[in-house]
């Protein structure tokens, strides 16, 4: 089977760690990135599988990583889940609008996160829509 990798762009290092201990754990394959600009480059040099990304991280071309990674036509495919600090539900509803496809606010326990991250990584490409409905 196919080792599917994941992309955890996440400023806080011991998140990071924390996280990447726990998805490889269950399998997967896991790249890091500290900022939105390494984030979408290893994004675009990679097959990635399923994006985990804090929810305001500027970029050169944008202020959100979600945003400019649904611009660029390789990655429109990839899922992304956002895991942030921001609880508002404009927070929540502008993530999903801007292509996001789940949504977990921080602090988040690491059996939630695992748990939503590998239905995501390991769907049968449903709509976005349709990931939404189930969270």
């Amino acid at each position: 089977m196919h080792q599917r990798t994941i992309l955890v762009v996440e400023p806080d290092g011991k998140l990071r760690a924390e996280w990447r201990a726990g998805l490889e754990g269950m399998g997967f394959h896991v790249k890091e990135a500290v900022d939105a600009a390494n984030g979408l480059r290893a994004a675009m040099r990679t097959e990635v599988t399923l994006l985990i990304t804090e929810l305001y991280l500027p970029s050169q071309s944008g202020h959100c990583l979600v945003r400019v990674t649904r611009r660029e036509e390789a990655l429109r495919r990839l899922k992304i889940l956002v895991v942030t600090d921001h609880s508002s539900d404009e927070d929540r509803a502008w993530a999903l609008a801007s292509g996001a496809d789940a949504y977990l606010t921080k602090p988040v326990r690491l059996g939630r996160m695992l748990q939503v991250s590998a239905r995501l990584a390991t769907a049968r490409a449903p709509s976005r829509g349709e990931l939404r409905a189930g969270w």
